[in-house]
């Protein structure tokens, strides 16, 4: 079991504003839903695939004008009760409600950025998931500590340079990323949408976000252009190991209490399974 220090992420200027931001996320929520969905009639002859402005005006009870500003980026802090109401209209779910609130906060004042570390206790959990393999993340997506298991599993984080021990790179730009998931366009969104949750309302241009966007291809411009925002979850990662083969594991991502939003992710697999045996066989008693 390893742990790792990140380096502090570096600022730099030109990073979308947030006006930018809360325009795009209105406009890509508003065109995915349908008059029928939300409980409108649709009129005869109508030819656009989304809601219209007005509609979801009338669904939020507030003006057609004041949205308008806020798809225009004229209006940039509504209030608390403009923004449920614009969640509700807009049928988001828990994840894209809270990031609807974070892009339109008011910024509070930067403060040095500071690596986050690794606390004891998951360390020493990690420790005692010998079997599974499991790892400590953060919303950024960097490795922070990861056990044999996970190592074995996904790849030797150990080797990598520190500021490449990172999931979404690794999933976006390292080519035996394609090789390992057998869902690897799903799993290298995923980690696009996992960004853009984390960086709703901060401020300034993360470096890896830069290379993202330069060595990601258009998987990586086509994910974030999309405005989709997910946080911990959990589900089944399906694996071509180079050495044991098709394997599928369920995960489940754990937050950490914090402000760091660490989050624990733990693979298993039910006792009757050959990936329980697998794994038994690499990392049991």
């Amino acid at each position: 079991m390893t742990a790792h220090r990140t380096p502090a992420p570096l600022v730099t200027p030109g990073s979308p504003s947030r006006p930018t931001e809360l325009a795009g996320f209105l406009r890509t929520r508003r065109a995915r839903l349908t008059p029928e969905c939300v409980g409108l009639p649709r009129t005869p002859g109508r030819r656009l695939a989304g809601l219209r402005r007005s509609e979801v005006a009338s669904l939020a009870g507030i003006s057609p004008e004041y949205y308008t500003r806020l798809e225009q980026g004229k209006q940039r802090h509504p209030s608390p009760e403009v923004l449920d109401a614009l969640a509700t209209a807009l049928r988001l779910d828990a994840d894209g409600r809270g990031h609807l609130h974070r892009i339109t906060a008011r910024p509070a004042p930067p403060a040095p950025p500071a690596p986050p570390e690794a606390p004891r206790a998951a360390l020493d959990l990690l420790r005692a998931l010998a079997v599974w393999p499991a790892y400590l993340v953060s919303p950024m997506r960097s490795v922070l500590a990861w056990n044999d298991a996970a190592a074995w599993l996904l790849t030797d984080f150990g080797a990598l340079p520190p500021h490449r021990r990172n999931l979404a790179w690794f999933a976006l730009c390292d080519p035996r990323a394609r090789e390992l998931y057998a869902d690897w366009e799903a799993v290298a969104r995923g980690n696009v949408h996992r960004l853009r949750n984390a960086l709703a309302g901060r401020t300034g241009e993360e470096p890896l976000l830069a290379e993202l966007a330069a060595h990601g291809g258009q998987l990586f411009t086509d994910a974030w252009n999309e405005h989709e925002v997910r946080g911990p979850n959990t589900g089944h990662k399906r694996l071509n190991h180079p050495e044991a083969g098709p394997l599928t594991l369920a995960y489940t991502g754990y937050l950490l209490p914090g402000p760091e939003r660490l989050e624990l992710v733990v693979m298993t697999a039910p006792q009757d399974s050959h990936e329980h045996a697998v794994l038994h066989r690499h990392f049991g008693p």
